[in-house]
């Protein structure tokens, strides 16, 4: 059962990197507006804080943090505006998704 468990994480991490690109990819196109790549952002950090859980419970260490998000999206120079608003989310879902109540 362990094993079905492990390749099911394996399977939902991999989509999850997928999310991940197709949304850098949507905030690199210049024919959405910036109300359309706020949304996209939001998105973005939704399924960066749903990665990170889901690598918590693989016990591996999460692959962002406020910081490491924040260069994850920098690095398709998107406006500072946008990049900001990634953050925020982030810290945000971290925070609502959090297994800690």
């Amino acid at each position: 059962m362990r094993a079905h468990t492990s390749a099911n994480l394996d399977k939902l991490i991999a989509i999850e990197w997928d999310i991940l690109k197709d949304l850098r990819k949507m905030l690199r196109n210049r024919e959405l507006s910036t109300g359309e790549k706020t949304r996209v952002a939001n998105a973005l950090a939704y399924h960066a804080s749903v990665l990170n859980k889901l690598l918590a419970q693989k016990g591996e260490d999460p692959r962002f943090n406020e910081l490491t998000l924040g260069d994850y999206v920098k690095e398709i120079q998107v406006q500072a505006k946008i990049a900001r608003l990634v953050r925020r989310d982030f810290r945000f879902w971290t925070r609502k998704l959090s297994l800690k109540k």
